[in-house]
C-alpha cells in the first residue's frame, strides 16, 4: 500500500517532467497529474486520521 510521502513523490516527478516538456498542453498535463497526486495524498491523511481516531474511540469506549 502506498502512502502520502510516496504520493507526494509522484506529484514532485511530474512535476520535473512538466518542466522539460516542450509541448505546453504536455506540461499542463503533467502539472494536473501532479495536483492529483497531491490530492490524493491528503485524501489517504484524512482517511488514516479518521480512521486512527475511530480506532481510539472504539477502544476507549470498549476499556469503559
Amino acid at each position: 500500500m502506498v502512502n502520502p510521502k510516496q504520493l507526494r513523490a509522484r506529484a514532485e516527478e511530474c512535476e520535473a517532467k512538466a518542466h522539460t516538456a516542450y509541448d505546453p498542453e504536455v506540461s499542463r498535463w503533467y502539472r494536473n497529474m501532479a495536483a492529483q497526486w497531491r490530492k490524493l495524498a491528503q485524501q489517504h491523511e484524512g482517511i488514516e486520521s479518521d480512521r486512527l481516531m475511530l480506532t481510539r474511540g472504539l477502544r476507549l469506549e470498549r476499556d469503559r
